[in-house]
């Protein structure tokens, strides 16, 4: 009897080794992909990928395919990335119409389980690649159709109004949008985009950049909609005749620049006391040695629990457990790319790109967001599988002082190992996205691009030739400087 439950502790021994590896392919796949990407070396990220799918899982179907996807659109390889993106969008919907709450197995183990469905503002940059993609061929209809698909998006997030969904709009999104609706020759729906993402910056983590608020205003003047000037009480810096390119269908080559490595997900551990039906009182310490601590009411008794109480019987009201879980925190990487400068051949002067996203402010805010939803579904989970453990300690014990020790070390490491933090993420979105406006007449140019440190010192650059651009027509460069 004593050998077979030592087997038994082997056996949970094993579910730990089995558990962590599932727990660092994050880690491996940064590890094995963020020198290529630093690089702008793509293709090889992107092989490598292929010939080590078990570096994402079946799991992790979504990331695969997004990572792959966003790869190939750094490469300017658009039709190869479109159709791994559309891929990850498939996987998003078949997960969006099933049940978190259908996967029960996370309640006991941790949210690595659950296959992954991706962050809100990480699903809108999928649908964005998509858009550049076609617009990177001059295909403006099918980026429409993403404009609309992530405003249904935007829609249900906002309707459920829950307190882990708030991020509904998109400052980016919807002034790329409004410039795909210009380039469309709609108007009105241009304005609406442009009002919308204004709205968004206002609202959201990415500061509304001064540029773009002094473009709007004047748009929103030649439209005759002052009233949207009002509404969002926008108040130009530069007068009129120093913006270039107010009208509508301006002929213009549209510069998208990936700027730094976005932020990766790791893990935050906490440990401390439960007492049952009292107090949970946690704490974690920080890299420079501060301990912050966090008390929170208990759980309620599971239901099996308060069957015994109303029977008279004896439940665990009062036990005293210690108790360790982990929380997801972002890590953002430091970048020496700040900005581009782009020169157009014809233009005297070289324009300076501005931010239009920042990925790091993105990821902050969801997990702030999903902070309290996040805490509360992993200290039911904690205090459930410590439970389980303390009755499955009971149920082991022989009368074998040393088998009964290595049981309970066992158990209690298990109990530790099997809470691991969801530490999946798109980690090759890029630190920021850029944006360059640059009106031309119809004809052949030439466009120089330089990535910059703080500095003004050059860390990159490349030459776009034989741009060629009819009347009204919208051309789109992109170029990613991860360094």
């Amino acid at each position: 009897m004593p050998f077979r439950r030592c087997c038994r502790a082997g056996v949970l021994t094993a579910a730990i080794a089995v558990l962590a590896s599932c727990t660092t392919r994050s880690a491996r796949r940064f590890e094995r992909l963020s020198n290529s990407t630093l690089a702008n070396d793509f293709h090889p990220a992107i092989e490598s990928i292929k010939k080590h799918p078990n570096l994402y899982g079946k799991n992790s179907l979504f990331l695969y395919h997004m990572d792959i996807g966003a790869l190939y659109h750094y490469a300017g390889d658009f039709d190869s990335s479109t159709g791994h993106l559309l891929k990850a969008a498939d996987v998003f919907d078949r997960l969006f119409a099933r049940s978190v709450t259908n996967e029960a197995a996370a309640i006991m183990t941790n949210d690595n389980i659950r296959p992954y469905r991706s962050r809100p503002y990480e699903l809108v940059m999928l649908h964005q690649f998509l858009a550049c993609n076609y617009l990177a061929v001059g295909n403006v209809d099918d980026a429409l159709v993403e404009t609309r698909r992530v405003q249904l998006f935007f829609n249900e997030w906002n309707r459920k109004n829950k307190s882990d969904l708030k991020y509904d709009s998109d400052g980016m999104f919807h002034y790329l949008s409004s410039i795909s609706y210009d380039a469309a020759g709609e108007t009105s729906d241009a304005m609406i985009s442009l009002f919308h993402a204004v709205k968004a910056f206002q609202a959201g983590p990415v500061p509304l950049p001064a540029p773009l608020r002094d473009r709007a205003y004047y748009m929103f003047q030649i439209n005759d909609r002052e009233n949207d000037n009002q509404l969002l009480q926008l108040k130009p810096e530069l007068p009129r005749d120093k913006i270039t390119g107010l009208a509508n269908g301006v002929t213009e080559i549209i510069f998208i620049g990936y700027a730094g490595r976005g932020p990766v997900i790791e893990e935050k551990s906490w440990w401390g006391t439960w007492v049952k039906d009292g107090l949970l009182v946690v704490h974690h310490t920080g890299p420079d040695g501060e301990q912050e601590t966090i008390t929170l009411p208990a759980p309620p008794l599971p239901a099996e629990e308060m069957k015994k109480a109303e029977k008279g019987g004896k439940t665990e009201s009062g036990t005293t457990f210690h108790i360790k879980f982990a929380l997801p925190e972002v890590r953002t990487i430091p970048s020496l790319t700040k900005e581009f400068t782009v020169r157009c051949s014809g233009r005297a002067r070289p324009a300076t790109s501005i931010v239009i996203n920042d990925l790091d402010r993105q990821a902050i805010k969801n997990l702030e967001d999903t902070r309290g939803t996040t805490l509360a579904r992993t200290v039911v989970r904690v205090v459930l599988r410590t439970i389980a453990a303390q009755t499955a300690k009971k149920q082991m014990q022989t009368e074998s002082a040393a088998a009964n020790l290595l049981l309970n070390i066992g158990t209690d490491l298990l109990a530790d190992q099997l809470e691991k933090a969801d530490t999946r993420s798109c980690f090759l979105l890029p630190k920021t996205v850029q944006i360059v406006r640059l009106p031309v007449k119809p004809g052949i140019y030439s466009v120089d691009v330089e990535a910059r440190e703080a500095n003004g010192s050059v860390i990159s650059s490349k030459s776009f030739t034989d741009i060629a651009i009819r009347a009204r027509e919208k051309k789109f460069v992109f170029y990613p400087s991860f360094r």
